[in-house]
């Protein structure tokens, strides 16, 4: 019997999405017109994630391209410095990187405005199938990725490519959309592209609203049902008071840790980064769940997509007192 080549297995983590740069407010509780300065910062939901998961100690690598410009290289330069391998990320030559203004009310929620023209500043669609070094994704236990990179045909077929290889590398395959519809041309176009991504993933993670905007539902349990039958083992719904997740034999909601929230954004990226290094730490799933929950809550505190995000140390520290308050 022929015995299966054993690939070494030097990543953790490979994120697959958009690298941005964010630019901050520098005053808090007012609108996006009434802001008297910014302060720019590498961000991308995919990118944030990676370096929440970084600080936790996997290793982690990213794939996909940022402009031919300044912000490109600040971008790379933050990467770097997080520990984030950026051996596969590709300049888009003659492409601006894209970039992020947002406000933040009094409660704390955000409010984006994106900046992204094609053919200008749209880097994220210069990603192309040869682009992509099937050996670089085989050396990883998961691959993560978002829809920013399935919005246009030639970095979608590139995003198949990387789902394919993934899938014949045995490589754990996850998925949070952080849908932005209005950079898709048409809803049957975004749903059926969905579909087909979905087929490929092992963890589905979404808001509620997300996922019921995927199927096509107003039913929070029935979009869960639909996504299960696409083929996710695991599904995790976001939610503002807890956390649910359905897995083969289990169903169960962990409760949101209760802060003060300054600034949102960057919340959900901050939780995938901290949930998925509990999975890929073999943490039992309502552990890995806890995790993602306390990362959150600590970059939530501050202001900043990226600012808050913790060690290990610190967040398990956190979980504790945490606990040890509500008893």
């Amino acid at each position: 019997m022929l015995r299966e080549k054993k690939i070494s297995r030097d990543l953790d983590l490979i994120g697959v999405g958009s690298a941005i740069l964010d630019f901050t407010p520098v005053n808090l509780g007012v609108a996006l017109s009434e802001v008297q300065g910014f302060v720019p910062s590498a961000g991308g939901a995919v990118s944030n994630l990676l370096v929440a998961a970084s600080r936790l100690g996997l290793r982690t690598g990213f794939l996909g391209c940022v402009g031919d410009d300044e912000f490109g290289t600040l971008i790379l330069h933050d990467f770097q410095s997080e520990g984030v391998d950026t051996s596969c990320v590709k300049r888009a030559k003659g492409e601006a990187t894209g970039i992020a203004f947002y406000s933040v009310d009094k409660e704390g929620e955000r409010h984006y405005i994106f900046y992204r023209f094609p053919g200008y500043s749209d880097p994220e669609s210069a990603l192309m199938p040869d682009d992509i070094d099937v050996q670089y994704i085989a050396r990883s236990k998961a691959v993560h990725l978002s829809e920013a990179l399935l919005r246009k045909r030639s970095s979608r077929e590139a995003v198949l490519r990387i789902l394919q290889g993934s899938r014949d590398h045995r490589v754990l395959i996850s998925y949070d959309p952080n849908v932005r519809l209005a950079l898709w041309g048409e809803k049957k176009e975004f749903r059926d592209v969905q579909n087909a991504v979905l087929s490929f993933v092992d963890v589905f993670i979404s808001t509620a609203e997300e996922v019921m905007l995927i199927t096509d539902t107003k039913d929070v349990d029935e979009a869960i049902l639909r996504v299960t039958a696409s083929g996710p083992s695991t599904v995790l719904v976001r939610s503002g008071r807890h956390y649910r997740i359905v897995a083969p034999d289990l169903d169960v909601e962990v409760p949101v840790f209760r802060v003060k929230a300054v600034d949102t954004s960057g919340a959900g990226d901050a939780f995938d980064g901290g949930f998925l290094a509990g999975l890929l730490k073999d943490w039992p799933l309502t552990k890995a769940v806890e995790l993602g929950g306390a990362v959150a809550a600590l970059k939530v505190m501050n202001v900043g997509t990226r600012k808050g995000l913790p060690r290990l140390e610190e967040v398990l520290d956190f979980i504790k007192k945490m606990k040890s308050s509500t008893m």
